[in-house]
Formats: structure tokens, C-alpha cells, sequence
């Protein structure tokens, strides 16, 4: 790995980073800013598949599939007193790791793939979720910084043993 490579991934690894800190402050419009107009953000349902076969997740069927407007709504609406799924707010920590920079072209376009491990807790309830997956986002450079026009977030269960998902992965 070249250098001009090594600084990228270390740039994309911060930029993660960042996203993560404005989700666990619930920041969600410091968030949704770093999001690219043209955005498509996937959460694919995960399905058993007898052997090896793949993809061993649902290629028509999603958790959440959504545009930037679709997204834009989600993120409103959190901030109403509608939002019952997050009264009071979920407290959250977003653990990323193993970052790859998998293509790269300066000043245009990134794919970068991530794990990502959620905790997640609610209100005084003893228990705890932790969601686990895989990322593989898009970005694209645009008026001098980086924005995300695609996640496709791959969770590793089959069955989220939570009782909803009004988070952001």
C-alpha cells in the first residue's frame, strides 16, 4: 500500500469515527449532514442458506431501504414527540474497526468497508442489544469534502433480537 493509499484509509477511519461520535450524541443533524444528496442507505434482511451458497441475505427484501428524502423524514421525525421507539433515547456506542479502502480515486470517489458493533441500551431496562455487521460504503467527494452515497450494511444475525430499529447503523 502506497502512502497516498495509507493517509486515504486513515482519512475514511476518521471520517467513520466522526459518524459514529455524532450518533452516540444523538447529533442526528450533524450526522445527516455528512450525507451525499444521491444517497441510497440499505440494511438487507439476512437469511439461511443450506451450504456455502451465496449472498446469504435477501436481495429484494430490506430492514431499511432508503433515499436521502426517506432518511431526512427518519431523522425529523426523532426529533417530535412521535417518536416513541426512542422516548426516552437509546444510549449507543458504535465500536468500528477493521476499515478497508477498497477503491479509491483522489477527489471523487471511495469504497470502504468497515465492521461496526452496537451497543445499545434503553431507559432503566436491565437488558441490551448489540447489533454486529458489516458495511460496504460508498463515497463521493463533493464541494471539498467526502459525503456517503451508499451503505449497504450486511447485520450477522438472522434474527435482530431487538425490539426495533429505530437507530442508524
Amino acid at each position: 500500500m502506497n502512502s497516498e493509499r495509507m493517509l486515504a484509509n486513515y482519512e475514511f477511519e476518521q471520517w467513520l469515527y466522526r459518524e459514529a461520535k455524532l450518533l452516540d450524541e444523538i447529533d442526528f443533524d450533524g450526522w445527516f449532514s455528512l450525507m451525499h444528496p444521491d444517497l441510497l442507505y440499505q440494511m438487507p434482511v439476512r437469511v439461511n442458506k443450506e451450504g456455502t451458497e451465496r449472498p446469504d441475505y435477501a436481495i429484494d427484501m430490506f430492514a431499511f431501504n432508503d433515499d436521502i428524502e426517506l432518511l431526512k423524514i427518519r431523522v425529523d421525525r426523532l426529533k417530535t414527540d412521535y417518536a416513541w421507539a426512542e422516548i426516552p433515547p437509546s444510549r449507543t456506542r458504535r465500536f468500528v474497526s477493521n476499515v478497508r479502502l477498497e477503491e479509491y480515486i483522489p477527489n471523487e470517489k471511495a469504497v470502504v468497508h468497515s465492521y461496526l458493533l452496537i451497543y445499545r441500551s434503553r431507559s432503566t431496562d436491565i437488558h441490551y442489544d448489540l447489533i454486529s455487521g458489516e458495511r460496504q460504503d460508498e463515497f463521493t467527494y463533493e464541494d471539498g469534502e467526502w459525503k456517503l452515497s451508499k451503505r449497504f450494511f450486511l447485520v450477522d444475525q438472522t434474527t435482530l433480537n431487538t425490539r426495533n430499529l429505530a437507530i442508524f447503523v
